[in-house]
């Protein structure tokens, strides 16, 4: 058993401890579970307090522990000196945490790492006093551990064992801990220095009406334009990236006499989580709320760059269609994941296919059961979202963030990728792809009209999307001079919206050693790729609107000396603005 001096932990400062580690151990499992909860409206990443509550946890346990030594009968406190520089450290380590949240307007984690004084201050006086009193007893010729008769050789074998171990592990843990979490603090509190939110924060509704969260819209170029007729471009950014990916292009467009505004889906840049989980349908009502409340009442011109772009088109089914006169999609695809199964002909995908697409088309999506093309991989990739949203509070995704060469402008490559390395980035993803990546295909299948699905299924077409609505751009020709092109021959869209399609000819090339590709299979799958890239533009082109025209961004620019390649939206911000916006405002033909 235990055997307690008075003063020691029965003490008032020692009661104080223990109430203090029951808050943190409850407090360390009931944030696990927050954490997981749905249905709910997210402000923050709960795991900063989890990760706050266990090294509060370890602390306080250090403390007990230190207290029940001091001057106790049958224990020894080894390592006094070093007790009390740890105190000193773990409680430096909380006013940087306090002070580092603080500074990123964090208070709920600077109070959690407020209490972590306690503990630290506690560890620091009694080992203090314990080294006093160890020095008084050998002077006085006491020895310095004696165990009591009471107790069994096991039960001293314990004690030996736990005062010799337990402070090394509990050491590592919580300076291991620590001291990450004080990085990810500081930087925090840098970044929000260094790169205030640069638009604004818009409060919209979600959940029904009954939650609030706000979205950011960043504009470029607006100011002298509200409220006229002249379009507003609206920017999409591709799945997990933040707004300042495209500030490039709204720069550019802006640079062009037009104005531009990107907006931050929910977590993303600076925007707040929102609701958990997330109904596509509902985060574009969001978007649409968001612009109405900036307010933007201008016409709208759409671009989604790749998954962006599918927002964008539900876009036009969910929200106010009316108001947009023009879209622009940059290597969107209705779905990545079910294409490339496609393209390899496997046949759980197909099966699983064909009872989405059945139940997409004749039930509402509320009662359509969530279908996997394929599980194993769905779910090792919601796993790792799961898990960088984890450690995301303790600086262990820092590193991921890569150095983006070639991004423009590059005076601003350090407030972009601030946006990957808060504690919402990988939350924002996790909560976007919802475990399976078709979750925002799922949304828009619903839409799917009669005439389309019959096209796509002549042409013998995995996927599906809606046509734009009939009426849609009806306006357009009093916003834009949009050049009228050639129709497609096979023509199955009634709107006449202007639609540009850009897209990077590297996907279409199937010339293996163009990409560097020399495994004979890997080059066999790749050309499979490049084909069903191109046959979806050109499906694209011939379903969405009979105004759509195809343009593939091939070789170098003066801005970009490297092939058009994916990435080329923050590559070459300039020349693509400049495309676009005479692709849409040019009677001239321009190729690119």
């Amino acid at each position: 058993m235990w055997y307690f001096r008075k003063h020691t932990v029965m003490s008032i400062p020692g009661l104080v401890v223990l109430a203090l580690t029951l808050a943190y151990a409850v407090a360390f499992f009931a944030y696990i579970g927050v954490s997981q909860k749905r249905g709910r409206l997210v402000k923050t990443n709960s795991f900063v307090y989890m990760w706050e509550a266990l090294v509060g946890t370890f602390l306080c346990l250090q403390a007990l522990f230190v207290i029940s030594a001091y001057r106790s009968s049958n224990r020894y406190l080894y390592w006094t000196p070093i007790w009390m520089v740890y105190g000193v450290i773990m409680s430096i380590m909380s006013i940087c945490v306090v002070g580092g949240y603080a500074g990123a307007q964090n208070a709920a984690a600077s109070v959690w790492a407020a209490f972590w004084l306690v503990p630290a201050v506690a560890i620091t006086v009694y080992a203090a006093k314990a080294r006093r009193g160890y020095a008084v007893d050998r002077v006085m010729g006491i020895p310095e551990y004696r165990p009591r008769l009471a107790d069994s050789r096991g039960m001293v074998l314990f004690y030996v064992a736990l005062d010799n171990g337990f402070p090394w592990v509990s050491w590592l843990v919580s300076v291991f801990f620590g001291l990450l979490l004080v990085i990810q603090a500081l930087a925090l509190a840098n970044d929000h220095r260094l790169y205030p939110v640069p638009g604004d924060l818009v409060p919209v509704q979600t959940n029904g009406g009954e939650d609030w969260y706000k979205l950011h819209v960043w504009c470029y170029g607006y100011e002298n334009k509200q409220g006229g007729s002249e379009p507003v471009f609206v920017l999409l950014t591709e799945f997990g990236m933040p707004s300042t990916t495209m500030m490039g292009l709204a720069q550019g467009i802006a640079d062009n006499g037009h104005p531009a505004c990107i907006v931050d889906r929910p977590g993303y840049g600076w925007s707040e989580p929102g609701y958990w989980e997330q109904d596509p349908r509902d985060v574009v009502k969001s978007i649409n709320q968001a612009l109405t409340k900036y307010p933007i009442s201008n016409p709208l011109i759409l671009v989604g760059w790749g998954e962006g772009g599918v927002w964008s088109q539900l876009y036009m089914q969910v929200a106010d269609y009316t108001r947009v006169v023009g879209m622009v999609l940059l290597d969107t695809f209705p779905n990545m994941e079910i294409l490339q199964t496609f393209a390899l002909n496997r046949t759980t995908t197909l099966q699983n296919l064909r009872q989405f697409r059945s139940l997409g088309t004749e039930q509402k999506s509320e009662s359509i059961p969530q279908v996997h093309f394929d599980k194993a991989l769905e779910s090792s990739v919601s796993r790792m979202f799961s898990s960088w949203r984890a450690v995301s509070p303790i600086a262990l995704h820092r590193a991921r963030n890569g150095n983006w060469p070639g991004f423009k402008p590059q005076d601003s490559l350090g407030q972009h990728r601030s946006r990957f390395r808060d504690n919402l980035h990988y939350q924002a993803k996790y909560f976007e792809y919802g475990g399976t990546g078709a979750r925002l295909y799922q949304a828009l299948l619903e839409y799917v009209t009669t005439s389309i699905d019959s096209l796509l299924v002549y042409h013998h077409w995995p996927l599906r999307w809606p046509a734009l609505p009939a009426d849609s751009g009806s306006e357009f020709t009093k916003s834009l001079s949009k050049r009228q092109a050639a129709m497609p021959s096979i023509q199955a869209a009634t709107t006449k919206l202007p639609v540009i399609l850009i897209a990077s000819a590297q996907q279409f090339n199937s010339d293996c050693g163009a990409q560097g590709i020399s495994s004979k299979e890997d080059c066999t799958k790749w050309q499979a790729f490049a084909w069903f890239y191109y046959r979806q533009q050109i499906e694209y082109q011939q379903t969405l609107s009979q105004n759509a025209v195809l343009l593939a961004c091939t070789g170098a620019v003066d801005e970009d000396d490297q092939p058009c390649d994916t990435d080329f939206v923050w590559r070459r911000p300039k020349w693509l603005a400049s495309a676009i916006v005479s692709q849409l405002f040019s009677s001239s033909n321009r190729t690119t």
